[in-house]
Formats: structure tokens, C-alpha cells, sequence
């Protein structure tokens, strides 16, 4: 019985890893669609967010609540004599993040980074992320004037893009760091985490679609820049699944 229940501890605690991750993974995927310019990939991207997200909110919260049950009755059984290795408790409560598994996960941002832009310091999450945002765009150039070079205006589009890639980024990280805190000592609501995250991600996007509206034919002329690397993905796995299911018909024959 204590081993099936220290299995089920670390299934449930390896599942919402992954609702962390695979938001965290959308989150880069829209962040691919803004660089290559791609609107209406951008919008598709923002909806499959959502999504996830919704589906994500709807699971983590009964997994979190059987979690926090089995944890409750190792520590009962500890308590009673029941169970005589306590270190099998600290065991499940430690399982170890093992880290996102994103082949475009961009390892130079540091905890440093996401805290910066997402401390919890007095003040609400969202605050920090808008002072945050407001330090980073000093490193951005000014708007162009109306009667601006093509290139002066490219340049400007393509920094202010790139400024809002990187929130993204920043908040994948943060999302993979608030999930690993949500399950190791609940100090994180991780549904409302989920919902400050679709908030944040909106905000970005309709930034970002402003940024086009200044100049639409020439970020349409932009489009192809960085084609994204999960479409090329998704369209290697439609390829092997096309295969398989030859394979299957033929063998059928």
C-alpha cells in the first residue's frame, strides 16, 4: 500500500510538471510565430494557449488535492508508527523538477531573470511585470517618425519584437519555476499562476499587434525571417504518423 501510494505521488507530481511545461511550451511557440512576422499564427498560437491553459487550471486542481491527501497521510502514518521510513515522505515531497524538456528552451536566463520581472516583494505579480517592462524598454530606440526610412523603421519593429519574445521567454521560466514551487511547499496558487500567465501572454500580443499596425506591408515583408522550429517539429511527427499508419495499412492487406 506505501508503495503504490508513493507511485501515485510521483504520477501525479510528474503530471502537473507537465501542465507547467506544456504551458510553458505554447508560450515559446508564440514567441516563434512573433518572430517570423506570422499574424495570423500569432492569433492561432494565443487561442491553443488559452486552451491549454484552461484545460491545465481544470487539472491541476483535483491532482493537487489528492496530492496534498496522499502527502497528509504519509505524515499521519509517520506520526502513528505505521510507517517506519520517514525519509520514504521526504522522498515524495522532494521528487525533483526534472527539468523542461523543450528542445528550444533557452538556457541563458537565469532565476535572477524571472524574479526580476515577476518578484513577489509587496507588490502584485502583474506590477512587477509592468516595471520590468518599463526598465527593459530604455534599451529599446525610439519610435520613428512618420516620414522615417524603411530601414529605420524595420530596425525599430524588429527591437521591440525582440524585447517582447524575450517577455515571453521570461515568463515560460517563470511558469516552470511557480509550478515547482506550487508542488514543493504550496506557496503557490498554481491556478491563478495559470491565469496571471493568459493575462500576461494577451498583453504581449496586443503589443505586439500594435507594433505591426504602425507599419503592416512591411511586417508583412518580414514575414518568413525565422520560420518556427515547432512547425517544423509538429510537421516531422505528422510525417512519422503518416508512415506508421502505411505501414499499418499495408500490413493489413
Amino acid at each position: 500500500m506505501h508503495y503504490n501510494a508513493t507511485l501515485r505521488v510521483r504520477e501525479l507530481t510528474q503530471n502537473i510538471f507537465d501542465i507547467g511545461d506544456e504551458i510553458a511550451e505554447h508560450l515559446d511557440n508564440l514567441a516563434q510565430a512573433m518572430a517570423d512576422w506570422d499574424k495570423e499564427l500569432v492569433t492561432d498560437c494565443l487561442h491553443e494557449l488559452r486552451d491549454i491553459i484552461a484545460e491545465g487550471r481544470s487539472e491541476v486542481r483535483p491532482q493537487l488535492a489528492e496530492l496534498n491527501g496522499l502527502r497528509q497521510a504519509f505524515v499521519s502514518g509517520i506520526k502513528a508508527g505505521r510507517m517506519s521510513h520517514p525519509g520514504s515522505l521526504l522522498d515524495a515531497e522532494r521528487f525533483p523538477h526534472p527539468g523542461r524538456t523543450l528542445s528550444f528552451l533557452r538556457g541563458d536566463t537565469s532565476p535572477a531573470q524571472h524574479q526580476a520581472a515577476f518578484a513577489e516583494t509587496g507588490k502584485s505579480q502583474d506590477a512587477a511585470a509592468v516595471e520590468a517592462k518599463s526598465s527593459d524598454a530604455a534599451d529599446i530606440v525610439d519610435e520613428p517618425a512618420t516620414m522615417a526610412s524603411t530601414a529605420a523603421w524595420r530596425l525599430w519593429m524588429r527591437q521591440r519584437s525582440e524585447q517582447l519574445q524575450s517577455e515571453l521567454s521570461e515568463l515560460a521560466e517563470w511558469v516552470v519555476e511557480q509550478t515547482e514551487r506550487g508542488l514543493s511547499n504550496q506557496s503557490v496558487l498554481l491556478t491563478q499562476t495559470f491565469a496571471k500567465t493568459e493575462r500576461f501572454a494577451q498583453d504581449v500580443v496586443q503589443q505586439w499587434e500594435e507594433v505591426v499596425a504602425k507599419q503592416p506591408t512591411l511586417a508583412r515583408s518580414m514575414r518568413g525571417e525565422a520560420p518556427p522550429k515547432f512547425l517544423q517539429e509538429r510537421d516531422r511527427v505528422a510525417a512519422v504518423l503518416t508512415r506508421i499508419q502505411r505501414k499499418r495499412r499495408g500490413a493489413a492487406v
